[in-house]
């Protein structure tokens, strides 16, 4: 039961970036998999704490890589990530004080609408950007991303 499909709508021409967006899709899809299923609460709480796991992982590579390339909206970008962190921080505090009310609708639609808008806009947004001021690293990219998926 995929709530979010990936598409190559989400590429950004990033190689490591979209493999790690796509990571992002497989651990939501795979909490909601486990929710619709029934199961208990030890995994779900592993999934939810693999996904905030992989999420700060992300978000340090993401953001190294805007260091790397000069991105002037890095800050505004940090801060979009920082607010992430603390409302999934916030669900998973939710979670574990009360499991048996827990709203995972309310997780699961936060979690495929913020990241599909993330990556669609926010994340677009620098791939436009490193195509008009490093294109030669944004064409040799896409190559090597249209080549493996």
């Amino acid at each position: 039961m995929a709530i979010t499909e990936w598409s190559d709508d989400f590429k950004i021409g990033e190689k490591e970036v979209d493999k790690e967006h796509w990571g992002l899709f497989a651990l939501i899809n795979d909490l909601a998999e486990k929710h619709a299923i029934g199961a208990d609460k030890a995994s779900l709480d592993s999934t939810l704490k693999a996904l905030i796991a992989y999420v700060d992982v992300h978000f340090e590579h993401e953001e190294r890589l805007m260091e790397e390339t000069g991105y002037p909206k890095l800050e505004e970008h940090k801060k979009i990530h920082a607010a992430l962190d603390q409302k999934v921080d916030e669900f998973h505090n939710d979670f574990e004080n009360s499991p048996e009310t827990f709203d995972y609708d309310k997780l699961m639609e936060f979690l495929s609408t913020w990241l599909s808008h993330h990556i669609l806009k926010v994340d677009m947004d620098y791939a436009n950007y490193l195509k008009e001021s490093h294109p030669e690293r944004a064409s040799q990219e896409a190559a090597r991303v249209s080549q493996e998926y």
